[in-house]
This record gives C-alpha cells, sequence and structure tokens, in this order.
C-alpha cells in the first residue's frame, strides 16, 4: 500500500540555489518549446544506443557512466563528442581520442566518462544526477535506447526519502542499500534522488478527489495518510506541502495555511501539520482543499515532505491534476516532440522538498528572533 507562519527573506546561499535553479528549468522549458531552436540539436546519424551508469555513494558520490554510440547511417560520420560536468576523465574505446570521433556505417563505439560529486556532512542528503552527451557542442534530439543507473548508498542508509524516478529495484548487498533505475527508449533528464541518515521509517502517500479535474476553479479535496512502518515510536513530526499561489489558493482549514512571500524568489502557499507522537505501526490521515486557480500544459500537487526534528526524512507522491500532454509527450503546437515535461516534473520531488527546507529554516530564524 505504501511505497515508495513569518515573512522573511532567503539567507543568500538559498536564494541563489533557487534563483539558478528557477532560471534553469526555465530556460530549458522555452528552449524545447521553441520549434526554431530545433538547429541547436544533433539529428545526425550517431545515436546513443545505450547509457549505462553507477553512483557509488560513500563521503562523496563517485560516478561512472557508459555510453554505447552508434552510425545508423549509411555514409561515415564525423561528430566532436563532449560531456557535462566538464572535469569528468573521457575514454573512446578505452583510450583517449581527439576530436571529431569517425563513425563508419554501423560502426559502435564505447564512450567511458567517470567524476566525482562533493557531499557535506548532513543527517539529509541529496544529489543530482544528469551528465550530459553533446555531439558537435549540440544535445541530441534522438531518445536513448537502454537507460540504466545503479546507485549505491552508503552502509546503514536502508531506504530513499525520494526519486524523480520510479525505481525498478531496491536491495540491500554488502550491507549497502543498491537501487536501479531502466527505462527504455527514453530522453535523458535529471535523476533527483534524497536520503537521510535518521534511523527513521515514514511513509507518506497522497491522494485527490477527484482525481483529475477539466476547468480552472475547481476545489480538490486532498488526503494524506501518514504510517510509522519502524520498530520505534517517531516523535516531532511535520508535514509540509507547498505549492505557487498563482495556480492554487487555500479552501479549508485556512489555519492550516501560510502565505510565505520573499523578498527574492516566488511566494509559496505552505500547508503544515504538526504531529507529536507516531507510535510504532500507527497510521494517521490528514486532510485539506484548495482551488486549483489555473491550468497549465500540466498541473499536479508535488511531493509532501515529512520532516522529523526539521530534518526531512519522506516525500508522497506527486498527484497529475490535469494533463494536457498526447501520449507520446507532446504539447499541442510543441515543436522536435521533446518530452519537456520529464524536465519539469524531475525537478519536483528535489524541488519540494529543498523549498522546504528553506521554508524550515526561515521558520526557526523567524522563532529565535
Amino acid at each position: 500500500m505504501f511505497g515508495s507562519k513569518n515573512n522573511r527573506t532567503l539567507d543568500t546561499k538559498t536564494r541563489k540555489a533557487v534563483m539558478v535553479a528557477s532560471i534553469t528549468v526555465l530556460c530549458f522549458f522555452l528552449s524545447w518549446m521553441t520549434p526554431v531552436n530545433a538547429a541547436l540539436f544533433y539529428t545526425g546519424d550517431v545515436h546513443i544506443e545505450s547509457l549505462s551508469a553507477t553512483i557509488n555513494v560513500t563521503d562523496q558520490a563517485e560516478v561512472t557512466v557508459r555510453y554505447t554510440l552508434v552510425n545508423r547511417g549509411a555514409a561515415t560520420e564525423e561528430v566532436g563528442l563532449s560531456v557535462s560536468p566538464a572535469e569528468a576523465a573521457i575514454l573512446v574505446d578505452g583510450t583517449t581520442t581527439s576530436n571529431p570521433v569517425i563513425f563508419s556505417p554501423g560502426q559502435q563505439r564505447e564512450l567511458a566518462l567517470s567524476y566525482s560529486m562533493e557531499l557535506f556532512p548532513s543527517e539529509f542528503q541529496r544529489i543530482t544526477f544528469n551528465p550530459m552527451l553533446f555531439f558537435n557542442n549540440m544535445a541530441s534530439a534522438h531518445r536513448i535506447d537502454n537507460y540504466t543507473v545503479q546507485m549505491v548508498l552508503p552502509e546503514g542508509i536502508t531506504r530513499i526519502i525520494s526519486a524523480s524516478k520510479s525505481y525498478d529495484d531496491s536491495k540491500i548487498e554488502n550491507g549497502r542499500l543498491v537501487v536501479t533505475w531502466q527505462e527504455e527508449n527514453v530522453y535523458p533528464s535529471a535523476l533527483n534522488v534524497s536520503w537521510t541518515t535518521l534511523e527513521v521509517a515514514i511513509a507518506a502517500i497522497k491522494k485527490a478527489q477527484p482525481e483529475t479535474i477539466a476547468t480552472a476553479g475547481e476545489v480538490v479535496n486532498v488526503e494524506i495518510t501518514i504510517q510509522n512502518q519502524g520498530e520505534q515510536e517517531v516523535r516531532n513530526l511535520k508535514l509540509i506541502d507547498s505549492f505557487f499561489p498563482g495556480a492554487f489558493a487555500a479552501v479549508d482549514p485556512l489555519d492550516d495555511f501560510e502565505l510565505v512571500e520573499p523578498e527574492m524568489s516566488d511566494p509559496h502557499l505552505y500547508w503544515e501539520k504538526e504531529i507529536d507522537y507516531l507510535a510504532a505501526g500507527e497510521t494517521r490521515v490528514f486532510s485539506y482543499s484548495i482551488e486549483v486557480r489555473n491550468l497549465g500544459l500540466q498541473t499536479r500537487l508535488d511531493p509532501l515532505t515529512v520532516l522529523v526534528n526539521d530534518t526531512p526524512v519522506a516525500a508522497s507522491n506527486e498527484l497529475v491534476l490535469y494533463d494536457e500532454l498526447t501520449q507520446d509527450g507532446e504539447a499541442a503546437g510543441v515543436g522536435l516532440g521533446f518530452p519537456w515535461q520529464y524536465i519539469v516534473i524531475g525537478s519536483a520531488v528535489a524541488g519540494a522538498v529543498g523549498g522546504i527546507i528553506g521554508y524550515r529554516r526561515r521558520k526557526r530564524k523567524a522563532a529565535a528572533g
């Protein structure tokens, strides 16, 4: 059943991070939405047949990625290959190779890259896996046939809080949690994963009634189910949901909502509920109502975040209330067929959890003041 109030300014680092993330997502969105930008994408005959990655997390994350590239055309093709992050070490067919790289018709070549991501000591951890392979300084317009990512978490971590993609497998190997994502015929998009060192096992499920809506102005009743799946009681829990006030408005109970308007970032509407005590195996259910003020190409409820002693420990599922996208991921009038919604949705879990952290910091500062 279970799965996986104070208007204060953001501190400088948090404000910059929010602004950079917002601008990045917006630029990505606009670039995919503009058909004239087709010239910015590589449409040649060299395809990424497969991407296979391993992320080994200890005190830092060691990342290795292997691409299988193939020339599916009838002529020899020369392409300049580059990667992001720029500091990654690159090998083509096991050796360093200068550009351009030559592909004969039907030829397969293996590209390997490796790099490290620094982690800072904290009870809450979050990383983003988003390696990019460029052809003549352009992102590929082709889908990847096979995509596999395996993440090995540190000893003592038994579950992840959230992931922007549904994972296919999760198991313990040699005392470490191994989580695997596998997809076929997809465009690459960022994989955001978070976890905590706190030894709690909280599950959260979000439901909406109605499950889908057709027009703006409809009221949606949201039900939140929280369960302590661990063997020990958990104290000092907080449930926090976040909304853009331009898209949603609070309906009931109004005392559970707060509108926060920072000076240097977008305003947010928060729903918050505190739980003093949750016994082992105990389940609690909460509810609230919101009005959907505006519809976009896709209108959704982001994941709810569960905190224990102000540290995120779990995130619920997200819910799509309205979807104007076709099954192929194309929106009416949008060129290229690139599923830009994955970029936005892929950021939802990490963005929701990250936003809650900033929100809680502001509330602590306000309480201390």
